[in-house]
């Protein structure tokens, strides 16, 4: 036998994470569409998953399964984008990897909408004038002129905004306490920990999400993101179990296009 022969039984005996993302390939073709360059999507997961270690040890199906999730979102993959991260994970013991959609993934599934044409979020600093409140000529509002941008200020709260089409905008504000709430318990060593303030946007405008018109990518990535992904039988088939609940938001406002 070669030495080629033997190495190509090895992999077959024994593929890495390499190996079986690469023969996945054709699946992913699948899912993308042709809305993104698929040699370049396996590319950037193949970067990311040599940067986490544990990825590389990690339930190959599991891993499978979150880039399977992102190829059928159409987002990119990669810590440095802010749209879908995979994230090492230990579940009873064994090293998993769980999907993660990030702000920049949320607000591009949002735009996807025909009536949506801006979704923007931004955070309330301590020492900014924020107020919001309700009367008969503006119906709810909010007021926001924040004191600078210095952005090492602890934030207090996120307002996350959506503008129609066909006009009027659509809003909603939650506090730190109602984000930290939100939170998930497996928020250490992950993009919580290290993009803290994206990810806060990130949870306001999955909120948002729940009052706009939903493309199809939006409603399975809203239905994805409160779920872990714990087994995947085949390609497209995934077994998930919720992992936290998402309770209203205090306040959902739709104002006039002229206010």
């Amino acid at each position: 036998m070669t030495d080629l022969t033997a190495a190509a039984v090895a992999v077959k005996k024994n593929p890495t994470m390499k190996d079986l993302v690469e023969q996945q390939l054709p699946a992913i073709e699948r899912q993308l569409g042709g809305a993104m360059n698929s040699d370049a999507f396996v590319r950037a997961v193949l970067s990311e998953i040599t940067k986490q270690p544990k990825l590389m040890s990690a339930d190959p199906k599991t891993v499978l399964g979150g880039v399977m999730l992102a190829a059928q979102l159409r987002l990119e993959i990669g810590s440095g984008l802010g749209e879908f991260y995979l994230t090492p994970r230990k579940d009873h013991g064994r090293d998993i990897c769980l999907p993660i959609i990030g702000f920049q993934g949320m607000v591009k599934l949002a735009l996807r909408s025909e009536f949506v044409t801006n979704v923007q979020a931004f955070l309330v600093r301590e020492g900014d004038d924020f107020t919001y409140g309700a009367n008969s000529d503006r119906g709810m509002f909010y007021d926001w002129t924040p004191r600078d941008f210095e952005e090492t200020r602890p934030w207090v709260g996120v307002v996350a905004t959506a503008r129609m089409r066909t006009g009027g905008t659509t809003w909603v504000y939650l506090t730190r306490d109602q984000i930290m709430a939100r939170r998930p318990s497996y928020w250490q060593k992950g993009p919580w920990e290290t993009h803290e303030d994206e990810m806060a946007k990130k949870t306001a405008v999955r909120a948002l999400a729940k009052y706009l018109p939903k493309s199809t990518d939006l409603g399975r990535a809203l239905e994805a993101d409160e779920q872990k992904v714990q087994q995947v039988k085949g390609l497209d088939e995934v077994e998930i179990t919720r992992i936290d609940d998402d309770p209203e938001t205090i306040i959902v406002n739709e104002t006039g296009a002229d206010q």
